[in-house]
């Protein structure tokens, strides 16, 4: 199967703007299209990306949100041209490179007060999308608001992302398929809170990828192929997860869940979903994606995902803060979730918190629960 070359970047170049290249690099990061960083040969910089012809209707989608997003007050680059069905080509969008780069490559030399400051920037941009950008009238991940792929209830949505995990592992053989078992045992208990989630638009790709950040500041947002309706939290959770996969200090999510003021019902989703990515991050290892082949499995970062997970889970439940609300929708008391809870977890005399705590003895969820 052919697939976009730098050769095929260059000549969609010269198309669109009349000029050579003087040097071209494909961007590392990203899992579907092919994308460059270009320099002119009369010194401007430009970004190509570039789809396989059967995920033309993804980058469709970046075109459809673009200047809705703009006029959102979403900072993202300037699209100088676009062609979805080019004969004998690949469907490509050419933008503006800003300067800057992804906040996973800025992160670690950024102070606190810069993580802090970009953490209330995105926050706000999220907002500003869902106060401009109508509900749609379904759920999920939406190339337009008439993309048929949107489904009846946010719980269907995080049940699918559990579906897709679960058919990665399997086919990678690598990791074990009750890891999602575990996590849809959680995501069950919370139905009630899931099915009363609105179809609200958010960005669900702003995370330590696709957030460009230059001299410790907010530079814009790429690749926003779709906007997500639902929960807005679970951009959040999957920023997390990321920083958690890492090893990072998770300051920066920190920050913008205090922006939020959420509810105990919200913190304790929030953790339930970067569960929900952690079990994604397994599935993801051993894939190809748009590589010409798939990586190697790393062991040591297996076992950390494993233990984060398993860090996750015993938070989930022995540290929930419902208590803090009169309840909207019902969600049972964390005591029956017990016998779910697997038996490695229920071994464990002492647990190492996943976001960075010290070391505590195990508390026994149902003390907790009644404030003992």
């Amino acid at each position: 199967m052919r697939v976009p070359t730098p050769q095929d970047a260059i000549q969609a170049i010269r198309q669109a703007l009349g000029a050579g290249v003087r040097s071209i690099t494909r961007f590392p990061t990203g899992l579907c299209h092919y994308v460059y960083d270009v320099e002119t040969d009369d010194g401007r910089r430009v970004v190509v990306r570039m789809a396989r012809p059967e995920a033309g209707d993804i980058l469709a989608g970046g075109v459809y949100w673009h200047e809705r997003l703009r006029a959102a007050g979403v900072p993202l680059p300037a699209l100088l041209r676009a062609d979805l069905d080019p004969p004998g080509g690949y469907p490509m969008m050419l933008l503006e490179r800003l300067p800057g780069r992804d906040l996973d490559a800025a992160y670690d030399a950024m102070t606190s007060g810069q993580r802090q400051a970009l953490a209330e920037e995105i926050a706000a941009i999220q907002r500003r999308v869902a106060a401009t950008l109508p509900p749609a009238r379904g759920f999920g991940f939406a190339r337009s608001y008439d993309d048929p792929a949107l489904r009846d209830s946010w719980l269907d949505v995080v049940l699918a992302d559990l579906e897709r995990s679960q058919s990665r592992i399997v086919s990678a053989g690598i990791a074990d398929t009750d890891h999602v078992d575990r996590v849809r045992a959680r995501v069950d208990a919370i139905a009630p809170y899931l099915l009363a989630v609105a179809p609200r638009a958010f960005l669900d790709d702003t995370t330590t990828k696709n957030v460009l950040v230059d001299g410790g500041t907010l530079s814009g947002i790429v690749d926003t192929d779709y906007v997500c309706f639902g929960d807005p939290l679970f951009t959040l959770a999957l920023t997390r997860m990321a920083l958690l996969a890492r090893g990072r200090s998770t300051d920066y999510t920190n920050h913008w869940q205090a922006c939020l003021r959420l509810t105990g019902y919200q913190e304790y989703a929030l953790r339930v979903y970067t569960a929900v990515f952690c079990v994604n991050f397994l599935g993801e290892l051993g894939q190809l994606f748009n590589h010409d082949e798939a990586a190697g499995v790393d062991t040591t970062y297996q076992s950390h995902l494993e233990a984060t997970l398993d860090a996750l889970l015993v938070r989930i439940d022995c540290h929930s803060d419902l208590s803090r609300d009169g309840p909207p929708h019902r969600i049972g008391p964390l005591h029956t979730l017990q016998g779910r809870i697997d038996q490695q977890a229920e071994r464990r005399g002492e647990i190492a918190c996943a976001e960075g705590e010290q070391r505590r003895p195990r508390a026994d969820p149902r003390r907790a629960e009644a404030g003992q």
